[in-house]
């Protein structure tokens, strides 16, 4: 994936996770995990990224299809992004 396409998908990916934060507050974290669980584990299962894994669960499941599960899926990619790739 492109350097350009992985900053524009970040760009969505913030926002989602802002608006997640904010909804979710204190129980942000609880929520989210199990969503970053199912992403890891089809990214592992299928030797892919996490973006290509996240596409995966779009195209080939209903998982995603409700807009609120749609920014948890966000932020919960967000969350693995920030984690493994922008950490100083």
């Amino acid at each position: 994936m492109s350097e350009q396409r992985t900053f524009r998908n970040l760009q969505i990916l913030e926002p989602a996770r802002t608006e997640a934060k904010n909804i979710l507050q204190e129980r942000y974290a609880s929520v989210v995990q199990p969503f970053r669980n199912i992403i890891e584990t089809v990214a592992k299962s299928n030797n892919e990224n996490h973006f290509e894994a996240m596409k995966r669960i779009q195209d080939k499941t209903d998982l995603a299809a409700e807009p609120e599960k749609k920014i948890i899926f966000a932020a919960a990619l967000m969350e693995i992004v920030e984690e493994k790739n922008l950490q100083f």
